[in-house]
């Protein structure tokens, strides 16, 4: 039988979402003056820009991954109000430092700002679109895209040298617990 683990949706601020990567907002806003705020954005190979559309669907999952050469980074540009779904990195030495099911949470995303993962921060692989139709957005990448993705239904973890093209990813079994889906 396999488990059920509600998140429950909180506002994505500089503040909640900090052990997970930053915001990418104005650092000011004054009326008479132009602005630029540096924003990071660190690859370890090329840069890759997409846009992803995301249609409003089922709000449950049972994987999670982390890049390891990226701070991946989304900005949603139109769409439904969507949420993501994060967890702390850990050791990315040790295969079996996963995430524990209390540990992950859900951010309502704010459209008017970007969100940047931190390296190694775990996340759902889809953004949730709370309501029809759906939500496009652009993703800030990396290829080559090592990644990590465990599953919590059958506690298996693979890691892709690169997530497009490494078609023999490590395969390894981690102890996830019960079998477990998050619903958002």
């Amino acid at each position: 039988m396999t488990l059920r683990h509600r998140l429950t949706i909180e506002p994505m601020t500089t503040e909640s979402f900090a052990p997970f990567g930053r915001l990418l907002e104005s650092s000011a806003m004054p009326a008479d003056r132009r602005v630029m705020t540096p924003s990071e954005f660190e690859c370890d190979g090329a840069t890759t820009i997409h846009t992803i559309w995301q249609p409003s669907a089922e709000r449950s999952f049972s994987r999670l991954e982390r890049h390891f050469g990226v701070t991946q980074t989304f900005f949603q540009l139109s769409g439904s109000p969507s949420v993501v779904c994060v967890a702390p990195p850990t050791d990315p030495d040790d295969r079996n430092a996963v995430p524990l099911p209390e540990d992950v949470r859900a951010f309502l995303i704010d459209p008017g700002r970007g969100f940047s993962f931190g390296r190694g921060t775990w996340h759902s692989l889809d953004r949730f679109v709370l309501a029809p139709p759906g939500a496009t957005f652009v993703i800030l990448n990396v290829d080559p895209n090592p990644t990590q993705i465990v599953d919590y239904v059958d506690g298996t973890s693979l890691r892709f040298s690169d997530l497009d093209t490494d078609s023999a990813p490590v395969r390894d079994r981690v102890d996830t617990g019960p079998p477990l889906e998050f619903e958002v």
